[in-house]
């Protein structure tokens, strides 16, 4: 039995979602935007009703036409169907809704990028046979593992929709087959394209079940025939059944294994498994702000925490005393002593350890540090880690969070340990999606 309703937007949520009230309930509704009206179908299925939306009837002046043929099925962009300008405005809004409960704490305005499409130089995909039987790859639709063929993403940079797909041509002539969760059969998992900005090096990373690779010296030949510009062609292996998408073996395929990116006046080796932010103009920006605000003079020694491939902690040498870096992950952590090489920096050392443990150690052994940078992955920081900063209690904190929920979480922890927090501020990393770094400035109340 189904029904018809005309109902009104009422607000709008951080994740995309409009909210109309139905039945004394709010409900959220994808897509939706603030006083639009629309039709809605009721499905009713014994005590329940759903709520289908079948046609906006008053639309939005923030709503425009999306770019993206297949943003409502895959789910990985919430805001391509409004103004960058509102999109903005939203994030805006939820920064200061996070932090309204904290007294004298400066909200700056976001920081925006200049063209919220065609940013992310890192682009990975997930594989399947069509129904033509051509080889195609998408994205998981949101909250599936229903993959959603995607020819042309338009967050992802132009080079790399080109190459893919022409990778997947030669997959195809090869008879080379996706690998199928269900049976277990199969090569090729996923795809990943990494691309350096500045220098135009390409990466083409193919994760496969498995060491066993046939064909792959005629899909290496075709590929390159193609005249794409690949830099280098690198198999990873990972025959596990996991949400992990790279395991931890590989082979090179085709030229050095690794590409080179700049910022600046540095130059920056990028391996298969290491990371680097995916958007390098935010990066940019993001850095810059966060090395502000910083306030690093000559003779400052700088712990860098979190620090990955030693970008921040490269930038923030020519200033400081000395910096060093920490980094878990020893593919990073590699490259980052090898990116300090290349760009002869003699003031910084790294250490591949958990963030957490060294920084234990040297509050144990009451290690004088003058400021601290963290930038945790989604999961933040801890409390022992937040506990060590205290016991070490450097004068100025700044935490770079990609995450605003984990990032709340961990400055109430600094607020008990002794430290204010002094500014927020929003850095729009991944624009058209509801992911967003943002850059907080903590000082110690006993410097």
């Amino acid at each position: 039995m189904q029904k018809e309703i005309i109902l009104k937007c009422i607000r709008e949520d951080y994740q995309g979602n409009g909210v109309v009230l139905f039945d004394k309930q709010e409900k959220k509704i994808p897509g939706l935007l603030l006083d639009e009206e629309a039709s809605f179908s009721i499905t009713v299925n014994g005590k329940y009703q759903n709520l289908n939306l079948n046609k906006i009837l008053k639309q939005s002046p923030n709503r425009i036409k999306s770019l993206c043929n297949w943003h409502d099925k895959c789910g990985g962009c919430q805001y391509q169907h409004m103004s960058y300008e509102h999109e903005l405005e939203i994030k805006q809004n939820y920064i200061k809704d996070l932090f309204k409960e904290s007294r004298n704490v400066e909200i700056k305005p976001i920081i925006a990028m200049y063209n919220p499409y065609n940013y992310r130089n890192k682009c990975q995909m997930v594989y399947k046979l069509s129904k033509t039987k051509n080889v195609v790859c998408g994205f998981y639709e949101e909250g599936s593992h229903n993959i959603i063929p995607v020819l042309d993403c338009k967050i992802q940079v132009t080079k790399a929709s080109q190459i893919i797909n022409e990778f997947n041509k030669v997959l195809t002539k090869n008879k080379i087959m996706p690998y199928d969760e269900k049976s277990g059969n199969g090569t090729i998992k996923h795809v990943i394209l990494k691309y350096g900005l500045n220098t135009k090096e390409v990466m083409l990373v193919i994760v496969t079940n498995g060491e066993i690779f046939p064909g792959r010296k005629n899909v290496v030949t075709d590929l390159l025939k193609k005249n794409l510009g690949i830099t280098t062609i690198v198999q990873n292996f990972n025959a596990r059944e996991t949400s992990i998408v790279q395991g931890e073996k590989e082979r090179v395929l085709y030229g050095p294994g690794f590409i080179y990116d700049t910022i600046e006046e540095y130059k920056f080796k990028i391996s298969s498994k290491s990371f680097y932010q995916v958007n390098p103009i935010g990066m940019s920006l993001l850095y810059k702000n966060a090395i502000e605000a910083l306030k690093i003079k000559k003779t400052d020694l700088v712990l860098d925490t979190y620090c990955g491939v030693g970008t921040i902690g490269i930038l923030m040498s020519k200033l400081a005393k000395e910096v060093i870096g920490v980094e878990l992950n020893k593919e990073a952590y590699k490259d980052a002593i090898e990116n300090a090489k290349i760009n002869g920096i003699k003031n910084i050392s790294f250490f591949n350890q958990d963030s957490t443990k060294f920084i234990k150690n040297l509050a144990a052994n009451k290690t004088k540090i003058d400021l601290l940078v963290l930038d945790p992955p989604r999961d933040g920081s801890t409390k022992d880690f937040i506990n060590g900063v205290a016991m070490l209690n450097p004068k100025r904190v700044v935490y770079v969070s990609c995450e605003p929920t984990t990032l709340v979480r961990d400055l109430y922890e600094f607020t008990k340990n002794g430290y204010l927090i002094k500014s927020v501020q929003a850095v729009d990393m991944f624009p058209r999606t509801f992911n967003l770094e943002c850059i907080v400035v903590l000082e110690s109340r006993n410097d």
